[in-house]
């Protein structure tokens, strides 16, 4: 790797409440649920670190306590680690204005802490620097953007569009769909053009402008990608991992059980499901392609599939919890019950034991 090559200061924006993710966001922050052994956005952090960041500043909104707790100062990682927390919502600018007085002047990454992907960030920077732009941002292909946004570039690389949800009339046959995937590298031309104090988006707002300045550059890529954003998709970013789809991530299996989960010798653990630490899993039991989260409990004969369990949730014996179902911390579903998704438990909920019969 050259030193060319090299950017040495990231931004993670973790501001978001993650409503979409609830009741599991309810006590935790998204970035800090679980993918396997540790918190979704560490693994953001070891791709960073790879490609030779040593400074991260997590630009922080909601319960910005977790993220400290576990990463700290970062020296035990060999990091510099820092955090600013919004006073309120100021849109991914804002958020990354914040940031400015933890930086150096340099060129930085910056990242939305909600994305999966095994991106070369290595050659982001190539790119950034051989076009000699303000920013550049990473494009993945998806088959319907009407649900995001098309960006489209020139001949020479560089984002000649951006179209916010485009419609049948928008798209021109043929085209490649691309469309912003959430990393960026920024200069520091890009980050004066960011206003402090006001809710600006750098998606929306910025980038457009730059872009008619031929600032904005564009890397497309194949690379594995997915918005962890929903718990349909967190379900899925599982199964990709175990599947050895993410190129960072050494997939430990078909399934995955935490060394300190207790799994009886009658119980079955079937492919893609994920066995958090502390968790047990009782006589005759059977998880399949499913999330039970640390300190859950899975009672004798009980069957969990396509579901995300949060932390300490007690599933009674011979319960079935089936489909998208996704269950908060604490909660209890009875010895007999039938929970069918998509279904949403809060955290510390009781399901009444005749549910879903």
């Amino acid at each position: 790797m050259s030193t060319e090559s090299v950017v040495t200061q990231a931004v993670i924006l973790v501001g978001g409440e993650g409503r979409r993710m609830r009741p599991l966001t309810d006590t935790l922050p998204k970035p800090m649920l679980p993918l396997l052994d540790r918190p979704f956005v560490e693994h953001q952090v070891d791709h960073l670190v790879r490609a030779g960041v040593t400074r991260i500043v997590f630009s922080c909104g909601y319960r910005p306590q977790e993220i400290e707790d576990h990463f700290g100062d970062g020296a035990t990682r060999g990091l510099q680690v820092g955090y600013v927390v919004d006073p309120e919502p100021l849109g991914t600018d804002g958020a990354i204005a914040n940031a400015e007085s933890l930086l150096d002047p340099g060129d930085v990454f910056v990242l939305n802490g909600d994305i999966l992907t095994d991106l070369d960030l290595v050659a982001l920077v190539e790119r950034h620097r051989a076009l000699a732009c303000a920013a550049t941002i990473a494009l993945t292909s998806v088959d319907d953007p009407s649900a995001f946004g098309l960006v489209r570039t020139d001949g020479d690389g560089r984002v000649s569009e951006f179209l916010e949800k485009p419609g049948p009339d928008d798209l021109i046959p043929g085209e490649p769909y691309r469309i912003n995937a959430g990393t960026y590298v920024l200069s520091a031309e890009a980050r004066e053009a960011i206003p402090a104090g006001v809710h600006v988006s750098i998606e929306r707002d910025t980038f457009p402008l730059l872009a008619t300045r031929g600032a904005v550059g564009a890397l497309a890529s194949d690379c594995y990608w997915r918005d962890v954003g929903t718990p349909l998709s967190y379900l899925d970013a599982h199964r990709d991992v175990l599947a050895g789809r993410v190129g960072f991530i050494t997939s430990p299996g078909a399934h995955w059980v935490a060394p300190d989960a207790v799994v009886d010798s009658s119980a079955r653990v079937l492919a893609g499901a994920c066995v958090g630490p502390g968790a047990i899993v009782a006589a005759n039991a059977e998880v399949g392609a499913a999330v039970i989260g640390a300190g859950t409990s899975i009672g004798e004969g009980a069957h969990v599939e396509g579901a995300v369990l949060g932390r300490n949730v007690r599933v009674g014996a011979g319960a079935v919890v089936s489909g998208l179902v996704v269950v908060g911390d604490g909660a209890r579903i009875p010895a007999g019950s039938r929970v069918h998704g998509p279904a949403s438990i809060p955290s510390g909920a009781v399901v009444r034991a005749d549910a879903g019969r």
